[in-house]
């Protein structure tokens, strides 16, 4: 069931549920009592999650959503600064792992992996024992001819 925000504009697959937003809102700040009234928090954290759920650019958000992209990529930027964000996403994590829906058992830290084809570099490798060290330098060791 969409909220009175979102029931006005398409619904996106990465848009909250109802209890995925009663479950988050816990942890976002309170706005400020004084001041700008703020935009709907949960159409900008619809925006935020719509952006990283397609990898497109924040321009490129659908305009239906009610907070602007500014205000989206803002937001994020605030949370991620307040730790709000990781929070959110830590929760979340362990509350998924206690119901088993992580499986942590192949997980790795960074997934790039370089295969050293050739090994280890030799000393004679080296671009110091080359000659060529002192080519784009300003000094060299060689010696030049003044006219």
């Amino acid at each position: 069931m969409l909220t009175m925000s979102t029931a006005s504009r398409k619904a996106y697959r990465s848009d909250l549920t109802d209890a995925q937003w009663k479950r988050i809102k816990r942890w976002l700040p309170k706005p400020a009592a004084t001041g700008r009234p703020r935009v709907n928090e949960r159409e900008v954290i619809n925006g935020i999650l719509y952006v990283m759920s397609t990898g497109c650019r924040w321009e490129d958000r659908p305009h239906d959503i009610e907070a602007s992209y500014q205000t989206c990529n803002r937001r994020l930027l605030a949370y991620q600064r307040r730790r709000v964000w990781q929070k959110i996403v830590g929760e979340l994590m362990k509350e998924a792992n206690r119901k088993g829906l992580i499986n942590l058992n192949n997980a790795y830290h960074d997934a790039s992996v370089i295969k050293s084809k050739r090994g280890p570099k030799t000393k004679s490798d080296t671009r110091e024992n080359t000659g060529f060290a002192a080519l784009n330098a300003t000094w060299s060791s060689m010696p030049t001819a003044i006219l």
